[in-house]
């Protein structure tokens, strides 16, 4: 089974995570910065600050709008209100609706209003600055400053810094978060050293005004720029230091935990200062009597000590986190116990004991009402009976799940239900399409509630299906999946199982194409799956920032503009810009249906609406036995025979479609393939064996009717059954010679007209690999 852990240990390598994204763009700002909001992703969770949404009615509507890709209502919207506010005379509405209009447009790419985007800033700036509202006017004015050193407006930006820096050097309490505020808009930008100076700067601001709470949020910012520069030991003393300051135990206890993540990062060296870190945080929350901050502590514990493979202490942890539970009374938390307590059970192989703590933490959970943990404790059983053979009880309760959480409309419990019923139906027939359905149906549910762990196990249970079904192609698309989850959380014993899986799927299916044909995929048919083909976009525009366009723009223009010169002939006698490989054969395939769909391609492309586009088909080991091949490919690439016999037939009917075929030795890696030599113009079939390349030519065969005949039956000769003149001499013999008779003519019909194809070496297969740089492209135009 797929060994997946409930949820990630936070990575101290700085990642740029949605709540930082959406503090970067302007008109999505939240109280706080870049800089703060990934601070507060290295404390503990229930201790991170909340971030809350502006309760301005037309900032909450433009956001809705946005959210649902409705820009031109978000634009009406800002519109409607600022031709209001200008009329009532409201200075801070205008200004607020005047912002939410520019980033709108902005939103939609008007280049326009990009171009405006500085001085509509200022202005807005300046109305805010009429209605009093010091701290919006810091915000744009931040804002601007951005925007300006993104577009190399250096000089300006650092004129906008020193307006704000002197807005705020009379009042030293607003200072100091502004200072944080600038650190954090360099720090984007990165430039760190900057932006280590303005916190350095904020952190001395705060120790002057004895605030605690800012000096602890300088100190996370500060530990956040040392972490990007890779200086751990220094961002480990800093928050050191921090917690050495504070008085708070709860806060002692985040910092801790803080460190513990730092720990973490540099490795296995630093995991016993980790387990050390968050026993220390796990005092001070019992000095704190924060029970629930306990239990959080303890659970990062256990998931640290599981990703370790400790399992007996991890299992220790669990029953201390249990009796904690069982001492607050809380039949919610204590379910919760419970099943992390029984997962340990089940990574140690104790099945039994397992079994018994999920079913106590589901009767937990229906005391308690909490339908979450009583779906995950049920599915827990369901698995742990299907593991023990029980195939009739673990099916029985899963649809009791399944119906249990129908009723209650809990679409996370009826995916871990389907993919449990899937699982248990496919482990007695592989080929039952029920079962193939219900993880269908997990796999959706999975991905629309963002479930990682239940998506790719459904994805696991599904490729060992499809390997057992002998379906290759299907089985790798859900395979490459599970290797993607393995590799991104580092998981190598599921890698290694998943690799295993996928080698034995691939010894079935050659074992199987020896007696079976291969039947169509069942997912790409839409058996299983909705219907393939364009899919509609529920995003109407872009949600790229204008700014890393313009750096893409500027990126583009290092080629500059090509001279050309308009040519009416250029559209006519120009070479193809595209081609279409057709590598189909390159891989496990059905001969007929891709014969069908090769027909299909060519009819398309044969339309008169459809430009001449190549189309190159790539095969393997078919002509390798014609070039001096010792050995044969597999059957599967030997059968592709059939679509070179149909592309001939296509170039005869459909000449308008040029086709070229590649062929190369079935020993060729993937790596080797594309340092093939490419043909000359011209060829429409090469042949790439013993590091030669092949072209194919038409000689004559030779006499068909001579070939039996001996040699004095063709020209004069002596006498004896088939002696020759020197043979008489030889002999001393009667030299005499006698009129030729040929008994079959060279102007016979049947001779000498036949003709058969050869494939003849014409030069080295492989070539250097071009490292200059590649020709200025010109669009419909030549260049001179």
């Amino acid at each position: 089974a797929f060994v997946g852990s409930e949820r990630e240990l936070p990575i101290a390598s700085i990642v740029m995570s949605a709540q930082v994204i959406a503090s970067i763009h302007g008109w999505r700002r939240q109280p706080g910065n870049a800089l703060q909001a990934t601070g507060e992703k290295l404390k503990l969770p229930s201790s991170q600050a909340k971030i809350t949404k502006h309760d301005d009615p037309l900032w909450v509507t433009v956001e809705e709008a946005l959210a649902n890709d409705s820009a031109d209502k978000a634009l009406a919207d800002a519109g409607a209100a600022l031709q209001k506010a200008k009329e009532s005379g409201d200075k801070k509405g205008q200004a607020t609706a005047m912002y939410l209009e520019s980033h709108v447009r902005v939103f939609l790419e008007d280049r326009t209003a990009i171009d405006k985007l500085a001085a509509t800033m200022k202005e807005v700036a300046e109305l805010y600055k009429a209605a009093n509202a010091r701290n919006e006017e810091l915000d744009v004015n931040k804002d601007t400053m951005e925007f300006l050193f993104l577009n190399g407006k250096k000089d300006e930006a650092e004129g906008v810094e020193k307006e704000i820096r002197a807005q705020v050097k009379s009042d030293k309490k607003l200072e100091a978060p502004t200072l944080l505020d600038l650190a954090a808009v360099y720090y984007v930008l990165g430039n760190l050293d900057k932006a280590k100076g303005l916190v350095d700067e904020a952190t001395a601001a705060f120790d002057g005004l004895k605030d605690t709470a800012g000096q602890s949020q300088a100190s996370l910012a500060a530990a956040v720029i040392s972490l990007s520069q890779q200086k751990f030991d220094d961002a480990v003393k800093i928050l050191d230091k921090s917690m050495q300051a504070q008085a708070d135990k709860k806060e002692k206890a985040s910092i801790q935990y803080a460190m513990s993540q730092i720990h973490c990062s540099m490795g296995t060296q630093g995991l016993g200062d980790a387990f050390a870190d968050l026993k220390k945080a796990r005092t001070f929350m019992q000095e704190a009597g924060d029970k629930e901050g306990e239990l959080e502590v303890l659970q990062v514990m256990q998931e640290l000590y599981a990703s370790q493979n400790q399992a007996s202490e991890a299992m220790s942890i669990n029953k201390e986190a249990l009796a904690v539970t069982q001492a607050s009374g809380d039949k919610k938390k204590e379910a919760q116990a419970l099943l992390r307590l029984a997962s340990a059970n089940l990574s140690s192989q104790n099945d039994i004991e397992a079994l018994r703590l999920a079913e106590e933490a589901e009767s937990k959970a229906k005391e308690a009402g909490d339908i979450a943990t009583e779906a995950d404790a049920s599915s827990s059983c369901a698995e742990i009976l299907l593991r023990r053979g029980d195939k009739a009880a673990a099916l029985k309760r899963a649809r009791d799940l399944l119906a249990l959480c129908r009723e209650k409309a809990y679409e996370p419990g009826q995916a871990s239900a389907m993919a449990v019923i899937g699982s248990a139906l496919l482990n007695d027939n592989n080929h039952r399409a029920e079962g193939m359905r219900c993880l269908q149906d997990a796999v959706r549910i999975f991905k629309e509630s963002n479930d990682f762990v239940g998506l790719y196990s459904a994805h696991f249970s599904l490729a060992n299906a499809y390997f057992g079904r002998g379906d290759l192609e299907d089985g790798l698309a859900h395979a490459r999946e599970v290797l993607t989850c393995c590799r991104r959380n580092g998981d190598k014993v599921n890698e290694e199982l998943v690799k295993a899986n996928i080698e034995r799927g691939r010894q079935y299916a050659a074992a199987m194409r020896l007696t079976q044909a291969k039947k169509p995929s069942n997912e790409n048919a839409g058996v299983l799956l909705p219907p393939s083909g364009p899919q509609p976009c529920n995003m109407k525009y872009s949600r790229i920032p204008g700014s890393l366009l313009n750096i893409v723009a500027a990126g583009r223009n290092y080629w500059g503009t090509p001279r050309t010169i308009e040519d009416p002939a250029a559209d006519d006698d120009r070479p193809p810009c595209h081609t279409i490989i057709w590598a189909h054969p390159m891989s496990d395939h059905s001969t007929t249906q891709m014969c069908l769909d090769f027909m299909h391609l060519v009819g398309a492309m044969a339309k008169n609406e459809v430009s001449k586009i190549p189309i190159i088909v790539q095969t393997r080991g078919v002509q390798e036995r014609w070039c001096g091949g010792m050995t044969q490919g597999n059957m599967t690439s030997v059968m592709a025979v059939a679509l070179w016999g149909l592309i001939k037939t296509c170039r005869t009917e459909i000449p308008q479609v040029p086709i070229m075929v590649l062929d190369f030795a079935h020993g060729l890696t993937t790596a080797q393939i594309p340092r093939q030599l490419k043909p000359p113009l011209g060829v429409p079939e090469t042949v790439f064996f013993n590091k030669q390349r092949w072209e194919p030519q038409l000689v004559a065969v030779k006499s068909l009717l001579r070939a039996d005949l001996k040699r004095d039956s063709m020209q004069g000769g002596g006498a004896g059954g088939g002696s020759t003149m020197d043979d008489s001499k030889k002999q001393g013999g009667q030299k005499f010679s006698r009129k030729p008779f040929s008994w079959v003519g060279p102007s016979i019909k049947m001779d000498y007209c036949w003709y058969t194809q050869e494939w003849k070496a014409v030069g080295a297969a492989e070539g250097e690999i071009i490292t200059s740089d590649p020709v200025v492209p010109v669009r419909a135009l030549r260049q001179y």
